[in-house]
């Protein structure tokens, strides 16, 4: 199981936190692959704030209810934003 640190120490900008346990070779492959994803995320969706943790993202995330809402493109967001937060999961 792994546990979050509770304040920045280890905080990477996608929202993982870096593992107690050896391995600092998986552990920067897997940050770097994480990186580009979220860079693709930020490239794909330049005006949305994403802050530092997509499935905080997620959680928080409260679509458009006004007037003229789309309803269609607010859930492709959610899909497109849910995937990168899968391809980081799964480390491909």
């Amino acid at each position: 199981m792994r546990a979050r640190r509770a304040g920045l120490l280890g905080q990477r900008p996608w929202g993982r936190t870096g593992s107690a346990t050896g391995g600092r070779g998986a552990d920067a492959a897997a940050d770097g692959f994480a990186a580009r994803v979220y860079a693709e995320l930020a490239e794909e969706l330049p005006d949305e704030d994403l802050g530092e943790d997509l499935a905080d993202f997620l959680e928080r995330y409260e679509p458009g209810g006004g007037p003229g809402a789309d309803a269609e493109a607010d859930e492709e967001f959610l899909e497109t934003v849910r995937e990168a937060h899968h391809r980081i999961a799964r480390g491909y």
